[in-house]
């Protein structure tokens, strides 16, 4: 059963969070001479490490006219170096971010560096003009800092990520594990943001295949299939999430007409006013909830509905019960639905007289005035 949750889905932009994330910006000119214009990003280093690519904004702008300019104020453009300044978004430009959905921006998602080329547009929201330049916005976050569902840890942070086992590539077969996120005071929510959730599921009924559950005391949700940037607030101080994956090593699955790698998830988490304990660790095959959980499915049939059959002799009816070693009656209900109980015990009061019809009455009272003229 689905547990109560407030959901946000941003459909065409992307989550904003404020930590000590490098934010880094990247940009590319259009109507170069040759070649197919490219945006590179890169968190290959990153403060003492390497870090993970996670989108935050992405549009086309317009740079002429431009009228500041002649007084030479560049503070106002966010320059990028060695980029020019044509290219540099600035506040004063028409910008339009409706043609996001021509790029796969999740393809970047996760990883240390990432190539993608681009193309020109028409922006409607700036007179259908073509655009000059493509703007993106992007975080580094520092690979330390995302837990892997599967390694051993138990640590308190502020807050942090857990990914799948190999993300942002596929996720091994035959996992099964398991986070607990314990916030040390407070009752506001654990809010979990999906980056990403790629996970198989079945074609036919839609049913997960592998699965990330959200444990809430006894409430369990799975999610599978494909989310981005989707955040979940889970009621309460504590919550277990379980990752299991079958034995099929199935890589890519059609979603929506389009085809995408199964990279498995990425999902931050955060308890505003509290640090979060965080235990990690592979689960036992018998886990009861993962036995639960991973249970084949079995098909639940009504029970056979009793045979009745008309008696036509002391026209009463007759219920075909299941033999009973050692006790072969039949359990018969009369016309007054007066009922005797096979096999009762003599301390039955209700079952310590026995009912009969009235036609088996008349018979029997017929023998016994014969036996008496004889």
């Amino acid at each position: 059963m689905d547990f109560a949750v407030t959901i946000f889905v941003i459909c065409g932009c992307f989550l904003h969070f404020a930590a000590s994330y490098e934010n880094k910006t990247a940009s590319q000119c259009f109507k170069v001479e040759r070649g197919q214009p490219k945006i590179n990003l890169n968190c290959s280093m990153i403060n003492d490490g390497p870090g993970m690519i996670l989108m935050t904004s992405a549009f086309h702008g317009r740079s002429y006219p431009r009228q500041w300019p002649m007084v030479k104020d560049l503070t106002k453009c966010n320059h990028i170096p060695g980029v020019p300044l044509k290219c540099s978004y600035c506040p004063e430009d028409c910008t339009d971010s409706s043609m996001n959905l021509a790029y796969d921006w999740t393809k970047c998602t996760g990883k240390e560096e990432c190539e993608s080329y681009v193309m020109q547009a028409s922006m409607g929201r700036c007179e259908n003009q073509y655009s000059d330049y493509l703007h993106v916005d992007y975080s580094c976050i520092p690979q330390k800092e995302v837990f892997d569902i599967c390694d051993t840890t138990d640590k308190w942070v502020p807050e942090g990520s857990i990914r799948s086992p190999n993300y942002p590539n596929h996720y091994p077969t035959n996992q099964k594990c398991m986070c607990t996120l314990e916030a040390g005071w407070g009752t506001n929510g654990i809010d979990l943001t999906f980056h990403e959730l790629l996970l198989e599921k079945n074609k036919e009924d839609q049913t997960c295949v592998d699965w990330l559950m959200i444990k809430n005391g006894n409430q369990k949700t799975k999610k599978c299939g494909e989310i981005f940037e989707t955040k979940v607030n889970v009621p309460s101080r504590k919550i277990d999430l379980y990752f299991f994956s079958d034995d099929k090593d199935n890589d890519k699955q059609t979603f929506q007409y389009f085809e995408r790698p199964l990279k498995g998830f990425w999902v931050h988490f955060k308890f505003s006013g509290a640090n979060i304990r965080i235990n990690c660790k592979k689960v036992p095959l018998y886990d009861p909830i993962l036995s639960e959980m991973t249970r084949p499915t079995t098909t639940t049939t009504a029970a056979a509905m009793p045979d009745f059959t008309t008696d036509v002799t002391n026209t009463t009816t007759t219920i075909r019960q299941p033999i009973v070693k050692g006790d072969t009656r039949k359990k018969k209900v009369g016309r007054n639905n007066s009922v005797h109980k096979v096999g009762a015990s003599q301390g039955d009061s209700s079952s310590a007289s026995t009912s009969c019809t009235i036609s088996s009455c008349i018979h029997l009272i017929s023998a016994m005035l014969m036996m008496l003229m004889k």
